[in-house]
């Protein structure tokens, strides 16, 4: 007790360090930097600023990561593919071998028509890191004019991509919100799920389990590219 006690007198005694934010907004900002905030030291937002009292070493940390996350948002694209089941099964041939003449080799590689089809993009969306998209995986349902498919929100770290996949499914009479994510890195197809069909046409989305019934199944994969490199 009176070690917290300590902490607040020296803490009120620190000067208060008042930062601007020029393009982040405190609700973007402040679940990072509280963490890194030492013990009795104080941080709050308003009118697009932060103020800050801790020991100098603590503010000047805060400066730090501050910097990495105040900064423009990137323009991102994301590349959308459907595969069918029939199209999951077509895989490279994976003929490998290795020639040799005179003490030089190379190597060969076979592969099938998939492989040339593999940047087939059925969807795109463009919008900026931190905001949300939709992608559509089937067609709308007539009785509630609601399309299936599920929300996307892209994160970057450097050239590390983190995809917040979110679904409102409905359950009985009551909704249910789903979530999952998936990290890889920009320009690589990412699967995210699959999505299935059945006759009657009930199509479960990317974060539930379908019905054991006869229908199509489908992979998704997600490509984020950063456009204006």
């Amino acid at each position: 007790m009176l070690l917290a006690l300590w902490t607040a007198t020296a803490a009120a005694q620190y000067a208060l360090e008042i930062i601007p934010l020029r393009h982040a907004t405190a609700d973007q900002v402040l679940p990072v930097l509280q963490p890194l905030l030492e013990p009795g030291g104080t941080l709050s937002s308003g009118a697009g600023q932060l103020f800050v009292r801790a020991s100098p070493a603590n503010v000047a940390e805060l400066r730090r990561v501050l910097e990495t996350l105040d900064r423009p948002a990137r323009r991102l694209q994301i590349l959308v593919r459907l595969d069918s089941a029939a199209d999951s099964s077509r895989r490279e041939l994976g003929a490998t071998g290795t020639l040799s003449n005179r003490g030089s080799s190379f190597e060969i590689r076979a592969q099938d028509a998939s492989g040339r089809a593999a940047e087939r993009v059925d969807q795109q969306l463009t919008l900026l890191e931190g905001s949300r998209g939709f992608i559509s995986t089937g067609r709308a349902d007539a009785l509630r004019e609601r399309a299936s498919g599920f929300d996307v929100v892209p994160r970057l770290a450097g050239d590390t991509v983190t995809l917040d996949i979110l679904q409102q499914r409905e359950s009985g009479d009551q909704f249910q919100r789903l979530s999952t994510t998936v990290a890889g890195r920009l320009g690589e197809w990412l699967e995210v799920g699959g999505v299935t069909g059945v006759a009657a046409r009930d199509e479960r989305g990317i974060l539930s389990t379908g019905r054991a019934t006869g229908g199509d199944s489908r992979r998704i994969w997600l490509k984020v590219l950063e456009l204006g490199r």
